[in-house]
């Protein structure tokens, strides 16, 4: 299992340079002899596709931001400095601290700069295929569904992940980017969804396991249709901040994704869950490879508590009797250790005595660490968002109802729900299934937290652009998060924890080879 090493994109074959690169944002000239000697054949435009799609999975399963933004979502719990989990799980919740060369740099840096490397990768495709390069043997169209895909999914995690970014794709070169709020961003690539759906309609096509890996055997162009529509869905859902712009989503439009998504009814080819083959090489989800390793990460006592209300809802220092829930996922998903981990002295209520073990095969110090079938969006996924947009739409009740049994009933042996339950009800069942289902799978913690409006006060709702990728363009470096603070502000107004202004600790690592700081 390597470390991140997507960042050739950056700078390699990128045909967008990000504000990583120069202070002026322009996009290349796809006329540049470097890139015309990048994607010199059919060939060179297929492997540089093919290669998107690995850089995309890692992206959105990697360790920043998704362990920072388990924690501060109260679902995980950790103490540890690495990957932003501790200072951004303090209570009373503290700002982020935007840092160039702060310890959490890398809870914006890591997300940014990987969608932006796939993305400029992913465009570096699209334009050869404008500018008449061919995949040899006719395929491609196949190939350049790759791209669209990889284009689509780099700029939904923009909008999902900061408050704004650059909209930039093949048609962009020669241009200044300016900053898009994150609605703007998040239409983008609802643009680039409906595209490839479009493009993907009444293909056939089969791609070589080498592609991508997933367990349900080789991706074909009826399954790739099927998990772009989830993402679209995924996509309109998880733009939402708040209550109030969840309200606003355009559900009737979600439910028409869903339905032709990774569970649907509609659409062709047979559901499926997309689900990955970890090799401890290529492919791994590094949420899963943490988010269940128990010396690591352990779950939130919140989580705990929804579950069994009888079980504190935070950690007191005292170890509670072990939980019990109508619940069969306690069980089976979850281990009481009857002792936690970490410093006290940094917080207690960051502490639990609760491990998931759901992935447990695929975690850190598992025999099989970072290998076999691990989760990225499950079909129950795409069931809770058409349940959702069901309900909220003025659909059936019955079927949303349905839907969230298959998941609460199937897997949680609880009383099944029913459309006489009502919408409200339904919608907290929804909530739980969310929370307790897709735990360590495709890193909505916080999504689902904002929109669901379960964050503690002071919770950030998103992420900022990076402060290096702000100082080289020469603007003012802001922040979100902390008790009291406006929305978004100056950060150099944030004066907590002045530890963590510091550089990374000598010897302290990110990845496989990290340790927790004791």
């Amino acid at each position: 299992m390597r470390t991140r090493s997507i960042s050739r994109f950056v700078l390699g074959t990128a045909a967008l340079l990000t504000a990583s690169a120069c202070a002026d944002l322009d996009v290349t000239n796809p006329n540049n002899p470097d890139i015309k000697r990048a994607l010199a054949s059919g060939e060179d435009v297929k492997n540089i596709a093919v290669s998107t799609v690995n850089s995309w999975y890692l992206t959105a399963t990697y360790l920043e931001p998704y362990m920072m933004l388990s924690v501060t979502s109260d679902n995980g719990s950790a103490n540890f400095g690495n990957f932003g989990m501790r200072f951004n799980n303090l209570e009373p919740r503290a700002p982020y601290v935007n840092n160039s060369a702060g310890g959490d740099r890398a809870v914006t840096e890591s997300p940014w700069n990987f969608n932006y490397g796939t993305l400029g990768a992913a465009n570096d495709v699209l334009i050869a295929i404008d500018n008449g390069v061919e995949v040899p043997n006719g395929e491609t169209a196949k190939y350049k569904a790759l791209a669209q895909f990889t284009q689509a999914a780099s700029l939904a995690n923009i909008a999902i992940l900061f408050d704004q970014g650059f909209v930039v794709d093949e048609k962009s070169a020669g241009t200044t980017p300016v900053f898009k709020k994150y609605p703007e961003v998040s239409a983008a690539a609802m643009a680039k969804w409906d595209a490839l759906i479009a493009s993907l309609s009444g293909k056939n096509e089969t791609y070589d396991v080498s592609v991508i890996p997933i367990a349900a055997g080789p991706m074909t162009s009826a399954m790739l249709s099927r998990m772009a529509n989830t993402m679209a869905a995924r996509t309109l859902v998880y733009t939402a901040r708040t209550p109030t712009e969840n309200a606003a989503v355009n559900w009737a439009k979600v439910v028409s994704y869903a339905e032709k998504g990774l569970s649907g009814t509609a659409g062709a080819g047979a559901p499926y869950d997309f689900t990955v083959v970890g090799d401890n090489n290529n492919w791994y989800s590094y949420i899963a490879f943490y988010g269940d390793e128990p010396t690591w990460l352990r779950v939130d006592m919140r989580l705990i508590n929804i579950m069994d209300p009888n079980s504190p809802a935070k950690f007191t220092g005292t170890i509670p009797p072990a939980a019990t829930s109508a619940d069969a996922r306690l069980a089976s998903d979850f281990q009481f250790h009857g002792a936690v981990i970490g410093d006290p002295a940094r917080g207690i209520y960051m502490q639990s005595p609760y491990s998931h073990k759901r992935y447990r095969f695929h975690a850190r110090t598992s025999p099989s660490a970072a290998t076999g079938p691990v989760p990225y969006v499950l079909q129950a996924e795409n069931d809770l968002l058409w349940a959702e947009g069901l309900i909220r739409s003025g659909g059936s009740l019955a079927t949303a109802a349905s839907l969230i049994n298959k998941t609460r009933v199937t897997r949680g042996q609880l009383a099944p729900a029913t459309a006489a339950d009502g919408a409200a009800k339904l919608l907290d069942y929804v909530y739980y299934e969310r929370v307790v289902d897709l735990l360590n799978t495709s890193g909505v913690e916080l999504m689902d937290g904002r929109r669901f409006d379960k964050l503690q006060a002071g919770t950030l709702r998103h992420l900022p652009v990076p402060a290096k990728e702000l100082e080289i363009l020469r603007l003012p470096i802001y922040t979100f998060g902390g008790v009291g603070q406006p929305d978004r502000y100056i950060s150099s107004i944030v004066s907590h924890a002045s530890d963590n202004l510091a550089t990374i600790e000598a010897g302290k690592k990110r990845g496989r080879t990290a340790r927790p700081e004791r």
